[in-house]
């Protein structure tokens, strides 16, 4: 059965669940703590697939010349989607401007927000000192950088230029191939993780009741999430690769990975799919998947840079009354964008770091409203994490475009999935 389908089955009965067991203090506390385990399950398995098939796709990309185009396609996709998706965010605020809801969150203290993103940064810089490569893989927790640039010295020296070293590049290749049976395994059975991440989902959002009392603004965040994916999505797609493909195959395709991202609001947890569906449902060339999705999962935040210049916009109308100007629209798009490249520091917070740190960078002070942000942050999450899961995809999809390309000069449809779709 398509992963899709199991996992929207898996979605109901969350709710459903939910629905009727959402009274009892004990089940929400239960769900929470066993949905936590869950997502770092999911960086459990995400790091050794990352550290094996980034170190084979780089070794990959250098012996055939290709690594310009994959890194090319990132870049692109990485900066245009963030730039592009936050004057989205701000543009629609513009057009239908909505007060940012007080959530139970409101007015708290931003004490704990100083203590844990020093306790980040510290823990980030102590696993890029070039002390022992095996202590940063082990020390490091919510941050996939060092593994990538472990893996990348890896796989920059493994290139197969002489025969002694081609033993090491096949047998690295092969325990690439045992890490994407692993994150097949992942995706097949992934739908009971997903029903607890969604359980919890729901609970929460239950729990916390500001998505009741506030439906416009929810009605605003699914419509901006509506645009982004059918319309903004698909246009850059079309462009990036010359209208060689259908991107609607791409969102369809891709629709197990951004069902787990939306309930989580974890790209951890949902990358291991993305490894999987890039190469069996569309056609991605092993050696692509492995970097660019690797790469996406780091800097790639489109998704929620959108969310956060929404927010951010919503917050200063709710503060002050009156709306922002045009030009601090525009600052608010172009800051954003900047703070989103490093917003994976705070993995599963990215929208309310990427707010927090736009509001100090352009001296806004809002007096801690903000704080509102963190009782519905599963929601805010859960979308920005749905669209970077699927820039991600996108991403993988048009470094394989344009690499076979240029292996075959082909100018028809290039991307062929597995038989056997996922």
């Amino acid at each position: 059965m398509k992963t899709w389908i199991t996992y929207l089955v898996a979605t109901f009965m969350g709710l459903a669940t939910t629905l009727l067991l959402g009274q009892f203090d004990t089940y929400i506390t239960f769900i929470q703590s066993f949905s936590s385990l869950v997502i770092q399950f999911g960086g459990f398995i995400l790091f050794p697939i990352v550290l094996i098939t980034f170190t084979s796709g780089i070794a990959s990309l250098r012996k055939d010349k290709m690594g310009g185009r994959l890194v090319g396609a990132t870049f692109v996709w990485t900066v245009l989607s963030s730039l592009i998706l936050s004057l989205i965010g701000v543009a629609l605020f513009a057009i239908m401007p909505i007060s940012f809801p007080a959530s139970s969150s409101a007015g708290a203290a931003t004490s704990a927000v100083i203590e844990y993103i020093e306790t980040s940064i510290s823990l980030v810089r102590d696993t890029f000192s070039p002390v022992n490569p095996f202590y940063s893989m082990a020390s490091t927790q919510n941050f996939l950088a060092p593994i990538v640039f472990i893996a990348f010295l890896f796989g920059y020296f493994l290139k197969p230029s002489s025969d002694v070293l081609r033993p090491a590049y096949v047998t690295i290749n092969s325990f690439s191939e045992v890490m994407y049976k692993m994150s097949r395994a992942f995706t097949i059975y992934g739908f009971a993780l997903v029903y607890i991440v969604s359980a919890s989902f729901f609970a929460v959002l239950q729990d916390e009741a500001t998505v009741f009392v506030a439906p416009r603004f929810v009605f605003s965040l699914v419509l901006l999430a509506l645009v982004t994916i059918f319309a903004i999505l698909p246009l850059i797609f079309a462009i990036t690769t010359s209208f060689k493909e259908n991107p609607y195959k791409i969102l369809y395709r891709s629709l197990g990975a951004a069902t787990a991202g939306l309930f989580s609001g974890n790209i951890f947890f949902a990358t291991p799919i993305s490894f999987s569906l890039s190469r069996m449902n569309l056609g991605v060339q092993k050696r692509v998947s492995s970097t660019s999705i690797s790469l996406t999962t780091i800097f790639a935040r489109g998704g929620s840079v959108m969310v956060s210049s929404f927010t951010i916009a919503s917050l200063i109308y709710a503060t002050t009354g009156t709306l922002p100007s045009f030009s601090l629209s525009i600052f608010i798009a172009l800051c954003s964008t900047f703070v989103s490249f490093f917003s994976s520091l705070f993995l599963g917070f990215e929208v309310f770091f990427i707010t927090y740190f736009t509001l100090k960078l352009l001296s806004i002070d809002l007096h801690t409203a903000e704080m509102s942000l963190v009782g519905i942050l599963p929601l805010l999450c859960g979308i920005g994490t749905m669209i970077d899961v699927l820039i991600g995809m996108f991403t993988s999809a048009t470094a394989n475009i344009w690499i076979l390309h240029k292996e075959k000069g082909l100018t028809q449809l290039v991307l062929v999935p597995y038989k056997n779709m996922l």
